[in-house]
């Protein structure tokens, strides 16, 4: 079955969960809190086959969608060469921890860390871009939300002007219509102040929930 958006936003979710589970973003400095052969099963046997099959389902459709004579997805293919290289190195840290004295088992785990954590954050920055920059475009193609609902992107708009836009388009709504809002963080306070103004008026369907993206259908009762 051919991947869709909404398929591909909730293994990024899972991906990055377990990331943050086995490479925490903020490690203490005085030990290293990682397990190096959990970490390489996850790589290899979760994360780089969802990579394989993303360049199948979604880079190749983009490409082919973009018409140009180059393929726009480059960088992209170009971190998973990067990913796959990374993964590499870990798994030889790996295998040579097994045959390490105590002290050079010691050093290896050190290296190990500092390797694992370059990777982390080339992993979740490739992330964020599949989800800012590549996802949109693939949700253009399969027509993600149905024609009668809009979708409202604040993500490039000053956050000063964000709320007064939004409830400018609620404004519009006739009964039974909604639109989708799309934004780069939880938007608690704004369902804080569509309760205090417009209780009992107003639906909130969370569609998605970060990391990079939130997406909450909004409608009018």
């Amino acid at each position: 079955m051919p991947l869709t958006t909404e398929m591909i936003r909730r293994h990024h979710r899972e991906l990055y969960a377990k990331l943050n589970a086995l490479i925490p973003e903020e490690l203490p400095e005085a030990e290293p809190q990682v397990d190096p052969a959990a970490v390489v099963r996850f790589l290899r046997e979760e994360l780089l086959p969802h990579a394989a099959e993303e360049e199948r389902e979604v880079y190749d459709v983009i490409d082919a969608l973009s018409g140009a004579p180059f393929r726009a997805t480059e960088s992209m293919r170009l971190d998973h060469v990067a990913i796959g290289a990374g993964v590499d190195r870990l798994s030889s840290l790996v295998q040579a921890m097994e045959s390490a004295s105590e002290d050079e088992r010691a050093a290896l785990t050190r290296r190990f860390r500092r390797e694992a954590d370059r990777l982390g954050a080339i992993i979740r920055l490739h992330f964020e871009k599949e989800e800012r920059a590549y996802l949109p475009l693939l949700e253009q193609r399969e027509g993600a939300e149905p024609a009668e609902t809009e979708v409202l992107d604040v993500r490039e708009v000053p956050p000063a002007r964000r709320h007064e836009l939004i409830f400018e388009k609620f404004a519009c709504l006739r009964p039974g219509q909604s639109f989708i809002l799309v934004n780069d963080h939880a938007p608690r306070p704004l369902y804080y102040q569509f309760q205090a103004e417009h209780h009992g008026e107003f639906t909130w369907e969370y569609l998605e929930e970060g990391p990079f993206v939130w997406r909450v259908r909004i409608g009018r009762r």
